[in-house]
């Protein structure tokens, strides 16, 4: 009779995973571990940490890789590193220096030193402007003011003392605007009132002196005109 041999089992009697699950289970292991750090890092901050540097880096060698390319056809200043952007809104800044962004283009470089700006097109390789150019305003524009006046006087039917009150403001403010002209609900008040319409203007006190009025809140029974900041009523002082 044909004795069979046969094949020993492993240590804990048991039959040995194949080798192909073995890979599997380590894929498997490997990728629920590289996800698990990526999240921690990324809650931690440090993936976008790392992505802002590289996006700095790449933009940086460009930037290096258009100024040596610039230095072939003009002469630049070496010992001064200049700041240099990218054009993505052309209408604006033609809006804002027409005369300096006539020809440029959005994608075309900008390239600023102290003394100078350049307009460079890297990709014909082509200079577009040289000249100065100022990017940021540093003084804030002086935003309008705007003014009612009523006029309580029924004995001024022209409405002169209206036209009077409105030059008074205009020639102590530069910025003020009168929008609104009308006669008061009210008749003949003693004395000219000075409406601080939208709150704490730290002008208000300048305005009364210069008009010669007396500040006050709105009067009971006046409509409270829309639109404008400051409400004057002409009265009999």
């Amino acid at each position: 009779m044909e004795i069979k041999s046969l094949k020993p089992k492993d240590k804990f009697g048991k039959k040995k995973m194949p080798k192909i699950l073995k890979i599997i289970l380590i894929i498997l292991l490997i990728s629920f571990v590289a996800f698990g750090v990526y999240a921690e890092l990324n809650n931690l901050g440090y993936i976008k940490t790392l992505q802002l540097a590289w996006q700095i880096q790449n933009q940086q060698q460009a930037d290096q890789k258009v100024l040596a390319q610039l230095k072939k056809i003009m002469l630049l200043p070496e010992d001064i590193t200049p700041t240099m952007a990218i054009i993505t809104d052309i209408e604006v800044l033609k809006k804002q220096q027409p005369a300096f962004f006539t020809n440029a283009k959005n994608n075309d470089r900008l390239i600023i030193y102290p003394e100078q700006a350049i307009i460079f097109d890297a990709t014909a390789n082509k200079i577009i402007k040289v000249g100065p150019v100022q990017l940021a305003q540093n003084q804030q524009q002086v935003q309008p003011v705007n003014f009612a006046i009523y006029n309580s006087l029924r004995s001024d039917p022209t409405n002169a003392k209206t036209d009077e009150m409105e030059n008074k403001i205009k020639t102590a403010f530069n910025n003020a605007v009168v929008t609104i002209k009308a006669n008061s609900t009210k008749v003949d008040y003693p004395k000219t009132l000075v409406v601080d319409l939208i709150g704490n203007n730290p002008e208000i006190e300048k305005i009364a002196q210069a008009v010669g009025g007396q500040i006050s809140g709105l009067p009971i029974g006046e409509k409270k005109p829309e639109g404008v900041a400051v409400l004057i009523i002409i009265g009999k002082q």
